[in-house]
């Protein structure tokens, strides 16, 4: 199935209604799970992109994606698995997790550091639990909050 555009109110139920294997109107993480495999086969590559957009829409924090919160489950697929490709492209040694030197290679290359900027000073403000890496869920979180401050 191509990526889905912006879909009339019937299509999304369509494909909610594949992904929601019990009928009970709810869609579990393991519903998604198959779902996005069958459906969405280039989204199901990258397990933390899922996961991301799966707990961002998760509103009530119940387990379970509702109908309402089912578009904006796949709007967030798309746009966790970009970044995901992103940090990917600067994880040097795919260790899931990228270091001051591999950000320092990669950060120009994607866009996220022009050449004036302070690379440590960059690293370590992405860097919030100042583990000494920037994992996935820190870069996800600047990024959102770098596209958040240009609108």
């Amino acid at each position: 199935m191509a990526a889905p555009q912006k879909k009339e109110k019937s299509d999304m139920r369509k494909v909610f209604d594949r992904f929601d294997m019990n009928g009970n109107g709810k869609l579990s993480l393991a519903e998604i799970d198959k779902g996005v495999g069958e459906l969405y086969p280039d989204l199901f590559q990258d397990k933390r992109a899922m996961m991301r957009a799966y707990k961002a829409v998760d509103a009530n924090k119940d387990g379970l994606i509702s109908f309402k919160e089912f578009e904006q489950l796949l709007d967030f697929l798309y746009y966790f698995n970009a970044l995901g490709k992103q940090f990917a492209s600067i994880d040097l040694d795919h260790d899931h997790r990228v270091t001051l030197e591999e950000f320092k290679k990669g950060a120009r290359k994607i866009g996220l550091v022009d050449s004036d900027t302070d690379m440590e000073g960059q690293f370590h403000l992405i860097d919030t639990n100042h583990g000494g890496y920037i994992m996935f869920d820190e870069f996800c979180e600047y990024m959102a909050k770098k596209q958040a401050d240009v609108k």
